[in-house]
């Protein structure tokens, strides 16, 4: 079938943007010398034990009754007089919000920068920047750098970036120096294998705001976003039935049912790589020392993956007993979903995932 004449031009125009990022980012990196954009690391799941319970930050939630929601979950405010004890519930936030990724990232650094929560106890080994300033001068040891998932194509670095396609991860290249750090050398990866940049830095806004170049007067290299980036690649057009409502809300816990059924893997196999996927991603942002992460819909784009069954799938493990406690302090699912249509991804996600308290524990001090 011919390529209509209004996708060959976009296809055309992002092209160009690509190969404009490529030219613009050497003379950026030039000026952040404290920033290694070109280093990565891959990790396999085999590799990666399960997360170790007292090593755990265990973020407080809001919901908790002993301290208002900023205040630090160590602190020995509010208790009660007389030697009596206190609940106090540690566990992570969930939003969902219909964005770019990037963008989402730099809304929680920006917003989160605000309500400076403080974990029980602080696990990260160094403080990283969530701009191109260098952190030397950080002294309580977090890592308040977002993390943000790319639901990486496993067979080529970038997916379509250099001739124009349009996916998450090609949205990430067009945007930062992501690229620069996906060697060729890890192709194909392997099928729970994932790819962790620390240093990726943030040089154009969103597709939607024209791809527009943030490094203008009077803004400085040392001013343009740095994010941290997992990049993990879903099931690859796995075969996905469509099922009652009903029967598909029992693997979950979907909120509401729809009428019209819900995708669903057709084998199981598949389900289980996916889940194995999620937890391998959890555990290179804890290993990493993130608090803050963007997730999102892995495999439910051009992958075809069933958004239904992959939501329930993220809540499933994100309520698994090694992920319980507070590891992360949010979590927001960035599904961006122009129509914003009913059973489209977004919404499956909000439904699925929004406004959740995960992995919540209550403990008694």
């Amino acid at each position: 079938m011919p390529i209509p004449p209004h996708v060959q031009a976009r296809r055309a125009a992002l092209s160009q943007i690509a190969k404009e990022t490529k030219a613009v980012l050497p003379t950026i990196l030039q000026q952040l010398p404290h920033l290694q954009a070109t280093q990565s690391e891959v990790y396999h799941l085999n590799d990666l034990p399960e997360l170790e319970p007292s090593a755990c930050p265990r973020f407080e939630l809001a919901s908790s009754s002993s301290s208002p929601p900023s205040a630090p979950s160590n602190s020995t405010n509010g208790r009660r007089g007389g030697g009596g004890q206190q609940q106090r519930a540690y566990g992570t936030v969930v939003k969902v919000l219909n964005e770019d990724s990037l963008d989402a990232a730099i809304m929680m650094a920006e917003s989160l920068a605000q309500q400076p929560a403080t974990p029980a106890t602080t696990t990260a080994a160094t403080t990283t920047a969530t701009t191109g300033e260098a952190a030397a001068d950080a002294e309580d040891g977090r890592n308040r750098r977002v993390a943000v998932l790319n639901l990486a194509s496993e067979r080529t670095p970038g997916g379509g970036w250099l001739s124009g396609a349009v996916a998450q991860e090609e949205a990430l290249c067009y945007r930062s120096s992501l690229s620069l750090s996906l060697h060729r050398a890890y192709y194909p990866l392997a099928p729970r294998s994932a790819v962790y940049t620390r240093d990726v830095v943030v040089v154009r806004s969103s597709m939607g705001s024209g791809h527009r170049l943030l490094l203008q007067p009077p803004l400085t290299p040392q001013e343009l976003p740095v994010v941290s980036v997992v990049s993990v690649a879903g099931v690859r057009k796995p075969e996905v039935d469509e099922v009652a409502a009903a029967a598909a809300a029992g693997d979950g816990g979907g909120r509401g049912q729809r009428p019209r059924g819900e995708r669903v893997f057709r084998h199981a196999a598949d389900r289980d790589l996916t889940r194995d996927k999620m937890r391998l991603a959890l555990r290179v942002a804890a290993a990493e020392g993130h608090e803050l992460l963007i997730l999102g819909a892995l495999g439910c784009g051009a992958f075809g993956g069933p958004p239904d069954d992959v939501a329930r799938c993220w809540l499933g493990v994100l309520e698994e007993p090694e992920f319980a406690g507070g590891w992360f302090r949010e979590v927001w699912f960035a599904v961006l979903d122009k129509d914003g249509r009913p059973g489209g991804n977004f919404d499956v996600f909000e439904r699925v995932l929004g406004g959740r308290e995960v992995g919540k524990v209550v403990l008694k001090e």
